[in-house]
């Protein structure tokens, strides 16, 4: 009895132990089936995706550069008009008005004259007693001469004729009062003709101090005077940009001014520098001559270059023959350009003949009919992948 006893304990633990395990068995031979019935996917190596690209083909061609700067209209001639003669201020010129524009020779006012000709009167009168005395001393200079020939005559020694006895130094201080009186009368007349003030050039009236009636002294201030034939504009230029520009006052550069007021533009000629640089900027000087600034030899109703206006100047420069013109923004860093070639991205770095706002000029680096990129690439590396935009490949 108990034989069986222990035989049923010894079949319980076998069960214990053995099911577990067959179980484990079971389901791992399930699981292995299972996976080897499943599809299998197979794993395929990227493709390189191409990026879309815009280019523009490229072609040499002749161009004139030019310097883009900002300049200041001030007068190239500029006078403070003062008396010469004292007065008072009896009429004035309609056009002497601030702002007014007087040709050269136009009588800008008029001064008293009554003081002035009384003056010529006196000196007219002492000229008149010059030549009087001149007169009598001619004559006494003459019986002189009679008076010591008879003198010889008479006597039996010889008496020497002296300029003293022949009254000469009496005659030379007679023709010196004449010059003198003389010069006496044309300074009276000078005068006279400084009472009329005339413009010296064709003129722009900036300043007016006077007013009829107006009390007037020698070297007192009647206006201020602007040339206006010719304007000149102060630009500063960068000194690396002198090099591209002819200063010269027969053949100096083309220069277009363009005002901040209006649409309009003259001409003009860079005909020297200021000779030093700006001290904060440190920019270079140029001046620039405008002829007629304010439009008086035209026909046609322009309006008037302002003196003070802040203008923007473009230099015409120098002929760049066979270069390649692009724009600025595609010109990448180290003065490479990005070139498609046959459906791969190509580096290129190139010489530049010249940078002006919003252009560049190649002179080498490229060749003709290279396919330059204008697109931005997120990550360009050398040999990538490219598509033109249209689609086409080459």
């Amino acid at each position: 009895m108990s034989v069986f006893k222990k035989l049923g304990s010894a079949v319980k633990l076998m069960i214990k132990i053995i099911l577990p395990i067959c179980l484990i068995l079971a389901g791992v031979a399930g699981w292995s089936y299972f996976k080897s019935k499943e599809p299998k996917m197979k794993r395929k190596p990227p493709q390189r995706q191409a990026i879309l690209v815009d280019t523009i083909s490229m072609q040499p061609g002749s161009y004139i550069s030019s310097v883009q700067v900002m300049g200041t209209v001030m007068p190239e001639k500029e006078i403070i008009l003062k008396a010469k003669v004292s007065g008072e201020v009896i009429s004035i010129s309609p056009k002497f008005v601030q702002g007014g524009v007087m040709k050269k020779g136009e009588i800008l006012l008029t001064l008293e004259e009554s003081d002035y000709r009384i003056e010529i009167q006196k000196a007219q009168s002492a000229l008149d007693k010059a030549f009087s005395s001149l007169a009598i001393e001619k004559g006494s200079q003459m019986i002189a001469k009679e008076e010591l020939k008879l003198i010889n005559e008479a006597s039996t020694g010889v008496v020497k004729a002296t300029d003293l006895a022949l009254r000469k130094p009496q005659l030379i201080q007679a023709k010196a009062e004449v010059d003198r009186a003389r010069a006496d009368l044309e300074k009276a007349r000078l005068n006279l003709s400084r009472t009329k003030v005339i413009v010296p050039f064709n003129a722009l009236v900036l300043e007016r101090q006077v007013n009829i009636g107006s009390l007037v002294t020698i070297q007192g201030i009647l206006a201020t005077l602007v040339d206006v034939d010719t304007y000149r504009v102060e630009a500063q230029v960068p000194p690396d940009r002198l090099s591209a520009i002819r200063i010269s006052e027969k053949k100096g550069s083309e220069a277009i001014i363009h005002s901040q007021y209006s649409k309009q533009t003259w001409k003009g000629k860079v005909v020297r520098t200021t000779g030093k640089m700006t001290s904060k900027s440190r920019m270079a000087g140029v001046i620039i001559l405008v002829p007629d600034p304010m439009g008086l030899k035209r026909l046609e109703n322009n309006p008037q270059l302002l003196l003070d206006d802040h203008v923007e100047v473009s230099i015409i420069g120098e002929t760049l023959e066979n270069v390649f013109s692009i724009p600025r923004l595609i010109l990448r860093d180290g003065n490479t350009v990005w070139v498609y070639n046959s459906g791969v991205l190509e580096i290129k770095e190139v010489s530049l003949a010249w940078k002006e706002d919003g252009r560049v000029f190649i002179k080498h680096g490229i060749n003709s009919g290279d396919a330059v990129i204008t697109s931005d690439l997120p990550a360009p590396v050398e040999g990538m992948a490219l598509q033109l935009s249209s689609g086409d490949r080459s």
